[in-house]
């Protein structure tokens, strides 16, 4: 495994979170990593006072402590700075976090506040699915009792077991897993009001990049009582600071950074690895492994006929929806009392969730004036636009059917914009580098185990929100340890 030359042994190709966490800690190994970034992609947009961070999923915006601990360990970076005064402060303020809510879906009949402390959530409930309530108990009894086994399970695997993702071990991975002989949670569902099944399915899509009816009861636990828990959620830490950050790290271990702007090919020599040539630019990079960390089906294109299995992956998970971002800058007045600062809203059920009929809302803090000016707050939006119909939408059509998704949620809106910003998206969906998608897939797969293996062929690997598209930022950062640890075993 030595690899002579100037050439490093890995390239990385993106520049998500997945693999600069496999990159840093590589580095950290003493082997040589290049990471070739896209130049003309942009994580987050900055106007007039304000800062906008596209997002792909509430796992994104609400993160858990667990999962900072864990790249913190692996890369023994210091993530979490939360000084002695805040922790006393945090401690002593108990009916502030009892009152923290990790964000709020609005229906056309209902609006559900996800509180921290059951009884407060259990009353949302009561209120809003008042003839539900006994049937309601009971879902929410099982989910605990799953969760339960779950933890169970957790605690056999080990302290070191990357859960929920089942252990290498062949005769684990064969021995079948018995909560998944209960079905999916829409057949667990099909008893509830419409109102109460789309507030369960909108939970368990919205934190991922995964859209399908039918999870897993074992998953649906795992989501839904994770996101229940809001009070170990951090709010003030976005994935842009979280990144640069790794990124940081991963130069100070002695990772290189090219800046590139496209991808020409990507070419596999028997002995001599892989070359990346590029457009427009007479440089080629060459190395003995290659780790793939942007969009699968962006990234296809430029390999060469050679990789017949990363085509056949890529066939079987396709993105559904682009999440298209919109961004308004909005003074404080306009905001109704109650309305949080990340929620899902859908305007008819009945209707399919692009055209605006489904949107993703994040606003910065208030008084935070490091994303939006005194008196303002920073709205970013995020819509659903077909995948297959990106380039034929009318984007003109389609801005206007989430204003009136805006203003049904903010009355007066159009008094108390500051400006608003469509091109953005125009500008950056097209390129490579975009990553916010949500996923379909039609193959059979052990929600542990993922849908895209992080190994593809020799040498050859990838990282990204198709390994395990129902985790969010999670299953990607797992996806990121994995891949690090697989090569990292190679060389021992």
């Amino acid at each position: 495994m030595d690899w002579k030359g100037n050439d490093p042994e890995i390239i990385i190709l993106g520049c998500s979170l997945g693999g600069l966490v496999a990159g840093t800690l590589l580095s950290k190994r003493n082997h040589s990593v290049l990471l070739l970034k896209e130049s003309g992609y942009q994580r987050s947009h900055r106007e007039k006072g304000y800062r906008f961070v596209p997002f792909s999923s509430l796992s994104e915006k609400r993160l858990k402590p667990i999962l900072l601990q864990k790249i913190s360990q692996a890369l023994n970076l210091p993530l979490l700075t939360i000084s002695p005064e805040e922790q006393r402060r945090d401690k002593s303020d108990l009916n502030i976090q009892k009152q923290k809510v990790a964000f709020q879906v609005i229906l056309p009949k209902s609006r559900v506040d996800l509180y921290s402390q059951r009884s407060q959530f259990q009353r949302e409930l009561s209120r809003e699915f008042p003839k539900e309530v006994i049937q309601i108990e009971g879902f929410y009894k099982e989910m605990d009792h799953l969760r339960h086994l779950l933890m169970k399970m957790k605690v056999k695997e080990g302290p070191r077991s990357l859960f929920p993702l089942r252990p290498r071990s062949l005769v684990k991975r064969c021995l079948p897993f018995p909560l998944f002989s209960k079905g999916g949670i829409d057949e667990r569902l099909l008893p509830f009001s419409t109102e109460f099944r789309q507030f369960i399915q909108l939970q368990l899509i919205s934190w991922g990049n995964y859209f399908l009816d039918r999870f897993p009861l074992a998953l649906a636990a795992y989501v839904l009582l994770s996101n229940e828990e809001s009070s170990e959620l951090i709010s003030d830490l976005d994935t842009e600071e979280l990144e640069e950050r790794v990124l940081e790290g991963f130069v100070h271990a002695g990772g290189r950074v090219e800046e590139i702007e496209s991808v020409e090919r990507i070419s596999k020599k028997w002995r001599r690895g892989f070359i990346v040539s590029l457009k427009g630019d007479r440089r080629l990079f060459q190395s003995k492994m290659l780790i793939l960390n942007s969009p699968l089906h962006r990234l296809s294109n430029f390999m060469d006929g050679r990789e017949k299995r990363l085509l056949r992956r890529e066939k079987r998970i396709q993105p559904q929806y682009v999440l298209l971002p919109f961004f308004l800058g909005i003074r404080e007045k306009v905001i109704p009392v109650g309305m949080r600062d990340l929620l899902i809203s859908v305007l008819d059920l009945k209707k399919p969730f692009d055209g605006g009929n489904f949107i993703l809302l994040s606003l910065s803090p208030k008084g935070d004036e490091t994303n939006a000016p005194e008196g303002r707050r920073a709205l970013t939006v995020e819509s659903l636009v077909l995948f297959e119909d990106w380039d034929q939408t009318s984007l003109i059509e389609h801005q206007k059917s989430v204003m009136r998704h805006l203003e049904h949620l903010f009355p007066f809106l159009d008094r108390y914009i500051d400006f608003t910003d469509f091109s953005w998206a125009n500008e950056q969906v097209p390129r490579w580098s975009y990553p916010n998608f949500l996923y379909r897939t039609d193959s059979n797969f052990n929600w542990r185990e993922g849908v895209v293996p992080t190994r593809m062929s020799k040498n050859l690997y990838f990282i990204g929100k198709e390994n395990f598209p129902y985790l969010g930022l999670e299953g990607e950062v797992f996806s990121g340890l994995m891949v690090a640890e697989q090569i990292l075993k190679r060389y021992q």
